[in-house]
């Protein structure tokens, strides 16, 4: 069993970095700026459209005092019985909304993602990287935060749990604590049932076996914690059910949506090229690093190796890479500075810097994060009424047509945007129903996706969804492809557009309308 290998490197030497008398305050800078790195990280304010979701169904959870097995968001025809995967992040955060608002909800945004660094840099710790590498590591992968904790999504719990794991493993297999093992058990039952990410948890464990048993040495606590933590994904209120419903979800094709999209896609369909370019370079340049140590670890590597493969894969998938880096890989950056410490180039011999300088810059760095985050309120939701014309995939919601139809007292069924469904039904209802939202494969078919697909995309066929499913009112992006088509269309009428949004009523007029303008 391998022991965790710690190599100390010295801050003296040919930088003529003398021996601190003040490291302790220079650690503690350091550390004060990783800090507001990080919540500057976590600082977005724009509301995910699937949290809106969540807060649907736990208002009707605590509001009917039952479990909803059934699907009364959606005027279409949905799937029986509804397997929602987040159902508990609905039920933890709608109280906490309610009590607390936005800032309860950010607040918890906050303490879950600096729970998950602080997992991360202690594996690092663990297994050997010393204070330094270790925050070197947090630098390099913190981009993880502002991918992936967007204000407040059910995925924060999985990446919180799968830094956990993380933690777990290397101290079972470097220190040999395999009764910590249970505690991956039990965070299952809770796992499965706020996010469907914990297949990475059993993953993990899946991983560990295997590459200890191809590294000759004990692999039978991984696979015994993996049939018992299986066996946890049980308690949950779908029983059986559920494993059918994630085989589907897990195979089932998402082209329409953006974070399922391969880093390819993404960079060909507009997608932010900073974060792709940010991705790729991290992947190189932990490959080169690897290559430089000549490391032999099998297990981290496969997790390291699978999760990068992942990541290109899927958008949604890199923040799981980008945690094993910071993870795994410092213990070689510490390394690899030793060696550049002890034979350094010829031009970094003549440089001498004394203590003052790194807390000088540390401290102007602590100022300039700290206006910055508390600047941003970053307690806040938003709801960008318009769209962002400088991000084709920045999202927007209808803040003023939904204003408009409160005011007209408008009941009704709606054919809406994908990404706003959740946001009409958490406003709307009951007085409306939607015809999809992002909830997807949760509530509805595959042909129904389908169909919805074919008619905002404005494709031969777009009317067959409006044949089989006719709504009383149709609410589109103006820069929809089908928008054109419905202003063309003699049996639709347009009643209200801003740069966000237009409204559509069927020829004759729905007297369910007021005739009233907000």
């Amino acid at each position: 069993m391998p022991a965790p290998t710690r190599i100390s490197v010295p801050l003296e030497g040919h930088l003529s970095l003398q021996a601190l008398k003040h490291e302790d305050v220079l650690r503690g800078l350091g550390a004060g700026l990783m800090l507001l790195v990080i919540l500057n990280a976590l600082s977005g304010t724009v509301a995910d459209p699937d949290l809106w979701g969540y807060m649907a169904f736990g208002r009707l959870f605590w509001q009917t005092g039952r479990f909803p097995y059934q699907d009364g968001f959606a005027y279409v025809p949905t799937l029986n019985p509804w397997v929602y995967h987040e159902w508990l992040t609905g039920v933890i955060f709608y109280p906490i909304y309610r009590a607390l608002g936005p800032a309860g909800l950010q607040l918890l945004k906050f303490a879950l993602g600096l729970t998950t660094v602080w997992f991360v840099y202690h594996t690092a710790r663990l297994r050997g990287a010393n204070f330094w590498s270790a925050l070197l590591g947090l630098w390099f992968v913190q981009v993880f935060l502002a991918t992936g904790y967007s204000p407040v999504r059910a995925q924060l719990f999985t990446y919180l749990f799968f830094a956990l794991s993380l933690y777990v493993l290397e101290s079972a297999r470097l220190l040999g604590r395999w009764r910590l093992l249970l505690i991956l058990v039990v965070i299952q039952v809770l796992w499965c049932n706020l996010h469907a990410g914990f297949l990475a948890g059993l993953g993990l464990l899946f991983l560990y076996g295997l590459g200890e048993a191809l590294s000759r040495r004990p692999c039978w606590p991984y696979f015994a914690a993996l049939a018992a933590a299986t066996l946890a994904t049980l308690i949950n209120p779908y029983g059986l059910e559920y494993w059918h419903y994630l085989f589907r979800a897990v195979t089932m094709p998402r082209p329409e949506i953006t974070e399922w999209a391969s880093l390819i896609k993404a960079w060909q369909t507009g997608f932010p090229k900073e974060p792709l370019i940010y991705f790729v370079s991290l992947a190189v340049f932990s490959g080169l690093i690897v290559i430089w140590a000549r490391w032999r670890e099998v297990t981290p590597g496969l997790i390291l190796a699978l999760t990068l493969y992942m990541g290109l894969k899927h958008l949604r998938h890199q923040v799981f890479f980008l945690l094993a880096a910071g993870a795994y890989l410092p213990v070689l950056f510490e390394a690899y500075g030793k060696t550049i410490l002890a034979s350094p180039p010829p031009a970094l011999r003549r440089i001498r810097v004394g203590p003052l300088v790194p807390a000088a810059l540390a401290v102007v760095f602590i100022f300039v994060y700290g206006v910055k985050f508390f600047g941003s309120h970053p307690l806040s939701l938003e709801l960008p009424a318009q769209p962002d014309q400088s991000n084709r995939v920045g999202v927007h919601y209808p803040v003023g047509a939904v204003n408009f139809l409160q005011k007209g007292k408008f009941s009704g069924k709606i054919l809406n945007e994908f990404n706003w469904g959740e946001y009409l039904i958490w406003v709307l209802h009951p007085a409306c129903q939607v015809a999809m939202d992002g909830r997807y494969e949760t509530v509805y078919g595959d042909d129904l996706c389908q169909l919805h697909s074919e008619f905002f995309y404005g494709r031969p066929g777009w009317r067959k969804f409006l044949e089989q499913y006719p709504p009383d009112l149709i609410l589109v992006d103006p820069r929809s492809r089908v928008y054109a088509l419905l202003k063309a269309a003699p049996d639709w009428r347009q009643i209200y557009e801003d740069a966000g949004a237009a409204l559509f009523l069927p020829q004759p007029t729905n007297p369910t309308l007021s005739s009233r303008t907000p």
